[in-house]
């Protein structure tokens, strides 16, 4: 179990690299043809992606490690950090690409190539994410569900550039930055929720431990019922 455990992980890693690697590549050629912003910034966005796919790996790689098997959740508590900042980081980054646009608008030109570029962005992302939370809840990796939630993050800056193009080409009204800077706030609660959990009031956190499960998914010991008087 924690051979094909530490498999599933590291191949996530890799698939993450390798969509990520490529998502930012038709994303820079189709964002400088079109000259949006808000695409340049998803390509930059899934370039730091990548370094979070090899983020996955090497704790993985050094998690299942003999001599660190019994630190296993502190490292992987650790990378789920150093994810948890490349989130808030995109954020920030989003937020002063959006208000230098929102102070000097540049004008874009959405084509049919971009949009077909954008749709199969929104959903290589959505299936990633899903794939990764899959096997994040299946194998109890906090890492990959970190990653999931950073990846449909993700999804909806796509979806929001997507639905920016629709508007901008039927009305020539250009509110991607507007819409960018709304789903950064969004995306830096999500990065401190993964650092500080309990900022999750309404709904169990992912990064929260099962009372009735360990790390590895063995169940832990209940208290035993008392014995009547």
């Amino acid at each position: 179990m924690e051979k094909t455990r530490s498999k599933v992980i590291v191949k996530s890693g890799y698939l993450f690299i390798l969509t990520n690697f490529l998502l930012a590549i038709f994303n820079v050629i189709v964002g400088l043809i079109s000259g949006s912003l808000a695409i340049i910034s998803d390509a930059l966005h899934s370039l730091i992606d990548a370094i979070s796919g090899a983020l996955i790996i090497a704790s993985e790689k050094i998690a299942s490690h003999k001599k660190f098997l019994d630190r296993r959740e502190k490292i992987e508590r650790t990378t789920t950090i150093l994810i948890a900042l490349i989130i808030i980081a995109v954020g920030v980054h989003i937020i002063i690409e959006s208000i230098e646009k929102i102070i000097e608008p540049s004008e874009v030109d959405y084509n049919l190539p971009t949009m077909i570029v954008l749709i199969s962005s929104i959903i290589a992302k959505y299936a990633l994410a899903f794939y990764l939370k899959k096997s994040g809840k299946t194998y109890k990796s906090n890492v990959l569900i970190a990653s999931s939630a950073e990846t449909m993050n993700d999804t909806i800056i796509s979806i929001a550039v997507f639905l920016s193009a629709i508007i901008y080409l039927i009305v020539k009204v250009d509110i991607e930055a507007y819409v960018s800077l709304a789903i950064s706030v969004i995306i830096i609660k999500v990065g401190l929720e993964f650092i500080f959990p309990h900022l999750s009031r309404h709904h169990h956190h992912p990064l929260e431990s099962n009372p009735d499960h360990d790390h590895c998914g063995k169940s832990s010991p209940k208290s035993s019922p008392k014995s009547p008087s």
